[in-house]
């Protein structure tokens, strides 16, 4: 038994002396530590087997006598478990400084290449100011020297593609990465299209676009279908037949109505130079915006029912007529709201009764533009829609409770916000030649080129037939027919439509929408100079006086009602205790419009009265009346008239 014993007691302290040994070696390293323990391994392996054979069963406790002996094969595992380093408090420290200084060195990469994104966004932003101001000075020059064969929305794509071209040769890119940069749908949407679309509807000649609408109206909206109906069936067929890559029927008409929109903002240009009949220039940009609308309902009610990949014939047709319905009176109603509300507001708060603040004036002002913009996106109305008819009636209703110095400025703000957007968009339509030149489809683009030329034709000259058929007079020329025709420009929402295509055809998409961008700007607003004088259109025409306006009968009750409507609004919205806006002061002999009823009987009262206004004109100068008033006082006076008799006092 002592032998016995003897063997078990060597092969127990073997192992012991292996695992304090490793114990005591915490500190050194964790590769060191691994040979040790492979290296006992062997020996506590023979001693666990001599230990066992020496002790045998009865070495067990009298408890443990009847189970199986343990493998001898476990023994070297457990001692190599058992000379494991242990952790020590200075190894532990030592791994913790590490991961410190790992996740500290994380830190300080993620903050440079922050800091290195923040410079070339930076330089990006720099780059494009200066591109905005060089494409601002061209089209000034264009302006001045009247060059209308280049129009300024021409050479604004001009530079952006010389400055592409610059790049691209320089360091090219990933393409994918360009097309995001200058093409995110939520940068246009978000900040390029509302000061456009809103100033559109607040600079409109209410007055002509009311007397032309039931012509604008037709235009816009049956003109717009029978475009976007006619392109969507010829594209999508033309498709299928082989002349191009085909379409799937859904993505074929999100493409019909972008392409639909038409935004002659160079025709425009060109009118406003030549001063066109406003007749016909309100009726083209009157059709253009309700025309934008309307192609952007029809492209939110065809992309947003189903697949792009399934279209049923039978159900399909019927829910976007539905949504269509739905969206061109809900829209409408919202920016008309939204604009009453503003009024409403600016009433309440009182700002233009002093005109102290001005500036918070303007600011109220183009929030609530703004809102009726991205508030309309929410319940997925139409933002353009809504933000035109809030432009119409803030300009009616909100407009007269801004302070003179208010009510100017802000006409300013909302034409350079306009411009400098306008501006933009031209610009990245050059840049964006560059970064979708790969995806351009000369056979899709020659096709729809053809299509929506004789689209347009399909839309306004059997349209001017049923217009003429209803008016007395003031018919739609031939001639003028033409100028419609041909002003068919595709521009800013034909493009911000056109990276909203979801699916595997957008870029095929954008890159056509972008050539038939820039043909139709250079060679149809560029030509329009020419079309004009060869349809002998009127140029250097009067300004319109509405008081030359010939109405028919049914004309005369309609804009009696309208007015007696429009009339309790003004009382209701508007604040009759703003001052009105600076007028020409009148020189000495001349009566303004508001007290011409003063006529000869204050001239003829004036050496009678004289002495009345000498002392009028005291208690004139105690109050700080201006000259301009105190005169028309002192004719009021000299005639013999109460002052609360004299309209505007």
């Amino acid at each position: 038994m002592a032998p016995r014993l003897l063997v078990a007691w060597v092969a127990a302290s073997l192992v012991g002396c292996g695992g304090t040994d490793v114990a005591q070696a915490g500190a050194a390293p964790s590769a060191a530590a691994s040979e040790r323990a492979s290296t006992l391994a062997p020996a506590l392996g023979a001693a666990g087997a001599l230990a066992h054979a020496a002790a045998g069963p009865s070495a067990l406790p009298s408890e443990h006598a009847g189970q199986a002996a343990v493998p001898i094969a476990t023994v070297p595992a457990a001692a190599a478990a058992a000379a494991a380093p242990s952790p020590s408090p200075l190894h532990a420290s030592s791994s913790s400084a590490i991961l410190h200084a790992d996740v500290e060195m994380e830190e300080a990469h993620a903050d440079e290449a922050a800091t290195h994104e923040s410079e070339h966004l930076a330089l990006e932003v720099s780059v494009l100011i200066l591109l905005l101001g060089a494409s601002l000075a061209v089209g000034a020059v264009i302006h001045s020297y009247h060059i209308t064969w280049l129009p300024e929305s021409g050479a604004t794509i001009l530079i952006g593609l010389a400055f592409g071209l610059i790049v691209n040769a320089i360091e090219p890119s990933e393409k994918s990465i360009e097309r995001k940069l200058y093409f995110d749908p939520h940068f246009f949407n978000l900040f390029l299209l509302p000061p456009i679309i809103f100033e559109s509807g607040y600079a409109l000649d209410q007055f002509l676009f009311f007397r032309n609408l039931g012509a604008i109206s037709t235009f816009a909206v049956l003109g717009t279908l029978i475009s976007t109906g006619f392109t969507w069936a010829v594209v999508y067929n033309l498709g299928l037949v082989g002349a191009f890559a085909p379409m799937t029927g859904r993505a074929s008409g999100c493409f019909a109505c972008l392409i639909s929109a038409v935004d002659p903002v160079a025709t425009l240009a060109t009118f406003s130079a030549l001063k066109v009949d406003p007749h016909l220039a309100n009726l083209i940009f009157g059709e253009s915006v309700l025309n934008d609308a309307v192609s952007l309902i029809l492209f939110r009610s065809v992309s947003h029912y189903g697949p792009l990949d399934e279209f049923s014939p039978h159900k399909d047709p019927f829910l976007i007529m539905l949504s269509f319905c739905i969206s061109a009176i809900a829209s409408p109603l919202y920016g008309v709201g939204v604009g009453m509300l503003g009024a409403a507001l600016l009433k309440t708060l009182g700002l233009g009764r002093h005109g102290h603040m001005p500036s918070v004036e303007m600011a109220i002002f183009w929030g609530i533009s703004y809102f009726s913009f991205v508030g309309a996106e929410v319940p997925h109305l139409s933002g353009i829609v809504a933000s035109l008819f809030c432009g119409i009636a803030m300009r009616r209703y909100a407009a007269p409770n801004l302070s003179p110095t208010a009510r100017d400025h802000v006409d300013r703000l909302l034409k350079v916000l306009a411009t400098v957007a306008d501006t933009l968009v031209f610009l990245l339509v050059g840049l964006a030649v560059v970064a979708y030149i790969d995806e351009f489809d000369f056979a899709l683009t020659f096709c729809t080129v053809v299509v929506i030329l004789v689209g347009r034709a399909l839309n306004v000259f059997p349209l001017a037939l049923l217009v003429n058929a209803q008016r007395a007079t003031e018919k739609i020329t031939h001639s003028e027919q033409v100028v419609m025709w041909w002003s068919g420009l595709r521009g800013a929402i034909a493009l911000a439509l056109a990276v909203q295509v979801p699916g595997e055809q957008q870029p095929r998409i954008v890159a056509v929408t972008i050539v038939i961008v820039v043909l139709t700007i250079f060679v149809g607003g560029g030509s329009t100079s020419a079309l004009l004088a060869r349809m002998q259109i009127q140029v250097n025409a009067p300004a319109y006086d509405p008081a030359s306006a010939t109405l028919t009968h049914g004309e005369r009750e309609t804009h009696r009602h309208v007015s007696a409507m429009d009339g309790y609004i003004r009382d209701l919205l508007t604040d009759v205790e703003v001052p009105e806006p600076n007028r020409k002061e009148p020189e000495d002999g001349e009566i303004f419009e508001p007290y011409a009823q003063l006529g000869a009987a204050g001239e003829a009262a004036e050496q009678s009265g004289g002495k009345r206004a000498k002392k009028g004109r005291a208690e004139d100068d105690a109050k700080g009346d201006v000259p301009f008033v105190r005169r028309i006082k002192e004719r009021a006076i000299r005639a013999g008239l109460p002052i609360a008799s004299i309209s505007g006092f």
